[in-house]
């Protein structure tokens, strides 16, 4: 499988830096940058990681669901609490995804083997948040810079961009989650109070505990999980494109509920 040279990842690494810093606008990374796997686009998102001098507040793992792809991760730098107003800047579409998340309670740290689901289970708790969605890329419709094939606003190309994190929102924490049957569990999404998402489960993998497994013995290779730290495994519903000054509210029946608002 081929891949990028060295010079290729620091070429994307500058660009995606420059844009984070204001720098530079672009739709998405040129071709001659753009990765074709997902081994490359963990290498961009770890060589703009080591140039980005801030805390690290959690993690983002994604996969593509495609043989010899593996999964990947980023670190999220911007955690705000239930009941928040995001910063317009974050978000200019305010794309927000509602999801069960989990924060680490017991440190992993890096070591050469994987630590057992067990273990991992015992070390974490599920707490309902928002992430919202923020791409440095700038197109004409935000929510679509993830959907072509190649080149400019690529798939990869946009996931290289920490996969499209701008920061999340953490609410309720989920007590006894382990005997929860998350596929089972209703969702409901408001918008200053009129309803716009009515569902139950949707979570890819129906118990969105498991990505948490695969995020941990990823990490353990070289950084390990510090306790606070806050795992994001894939959302209930996908983007919603929300409004200005619109409280939007997130409940997981019988679970929990998480608030946020995009300031005007």
């Amino acid at each position: 499988m081929s891949g990028l040279t060295q010079n290729q990842v620091q070429s994307a690494a500058d660009m995606l830096v420059a844009l984070r810093e204001g720098r530079l606008n672009l739709v998405g990374l040129p071709a001659e940058v753009t990765p074709e796997n997902t081994a490359d686009v963990q290498r961009i998102i770890n060589a703009v990681s080591e140039r980005l001098v801030r805390p690290t507040r959690g993690w983002k793992i994604y996969t593509v669901y495609k043989p010899m792809n593996p999964p990947f991760y980023a670190p999220i730098y911007d955690l705000f609490e239930s009941g928040a107003t995001i910063p317009g800047g974050i978000s200019p579409m305010r794309l927000i995804e509602p999801e069960i998340m989990f924060r680490i309670d017991q440190e992993l740290p890096a070591r050469g083997h994987n630590y057992g689901i067990a273990q991992i289970m015992e070390s974490v708790t599920a707490v309902v948040g928002f992430e919202v969605i923020g791409s440095r890329f700038r197109a004409a419709d935000a929510s679509n810079t993830a959907q072509t094939s190649d080149g400019q606003g690529s798939l990869y190309g946009s996931l290289s961009d920490h996969i499209a994190n701008g920061c999340i929102v953490i609410g309720d924490s989920i007590p006894d989650w382990q005997g929860v049957a998350f596929e089972d569990v209703g969702l409901k999404l408001t918008e200053d109070g009129r309803q716009i998402i009515d569902i139950v489960g949707c979570h890819p993998f129906d118990n969105p505990f498991l990505p948490v497994v695969v995020a941990v013995n990823r990490l353990r290779r070289h950084l390990g999980v510090m306790a606070g730290d806050i795992i994001v495994t894939n959302s209930s519903t996908s983007v919603i494109a929300v409004g200005a000054g619109s409280l939007i509210q997130a409940t997981y029946e019988g679970l929990g509920e998480v608030t946020a608002t995009f300031e005007v």
